[in-house]
């Protein structure tokens, strides 16, 4: 390297070690072949990226009885694909199948979608790191359990880790429990209001 400079240390004195100075004015074929093994060509990196682009960029996705349904972390909700409540049923009743019959390893491999809202969430995967434990979701795989996901998470945890879970909408999927009534009061008033009839905010 050019910036360094050899010296041997005899007697607490250095002298200059007889080197051959690099010339600061390299034409650029000299530097290219100089360098060669240090250096790399940007350009044909650049174009293999370009042409590597399309085959490595993968959607994540879920499939279901041979179907694929793509995660969509920042497509709206209105715009989501709609899942028939059908294709739910269907998830609760393999799940519950495979509870009863099978080894963890083979529940492993099923899908464990939870509807809050009427979105589809896919929790395979989530299940594992959820703070509050797998349990929790697969006791709602194929089942509706918004109020309860509302009594214990706000706005923010939807948005955080909710959004990239969604893969579709679906409609009259119930919730096996009623939502307990909540009432409040007020400020300043004496109106007591059952807290499950407010529109949530959005």
């Amino acid at each position: 390297m050019g910036w360094l400079t050899l010296r041997s240390r005899t007697n607490n004195q250095y002298r200059d070690l007889k080197t051959n100075p690099v010339s600061a004015s390299v034409s650029a074929s000299e530097k290219t072949g100089a360098y060669s093994e240090h250096t790399e060509n940007i350009a044909i990196e650049n174009s293999i990226n370009t042409q590597l682009q399309p085959q490595l960029k993968v959607t994540p996705s879920s499939s279901f009885l041979g179907q694929t349904y793509p995660f969509h972390s920042t497509t709206p909700d209105s715009e989501l694909p709609y899942i028939d409540s059908s294709i739910i049923s269907l998830v609760e009743q393999h799940w519950n199948k495979a509870t009863t019959t099978d080894s963890a390893r083979a529940r492993e491999q099923l899908p464990a979608w939870i509807v809050i809202d009427n979105i589809v969430y896919d929790c395979t995967a989530f299940q594992h790191s959820h703070p509050g434990g797998p349990v929790v979701i697969r006791s709602f795989v194929g089942q509706d359990c918004s109020w309860q996901f509302w009594r214990f998470h706000g706005r923010e945890h939807m948005m955080k880790f909710g959004k990239s879970l969604r893969i579709g909408k679906t409609s009259g999927i119930r919730n096996r429990f009623a939502e307990p009534p909540r009432y409040c009061r007020w400020r300043g008033s004496n109106t007591i209001v059952n807290v499950r009839t407010m529109p949530r905010s959005t």
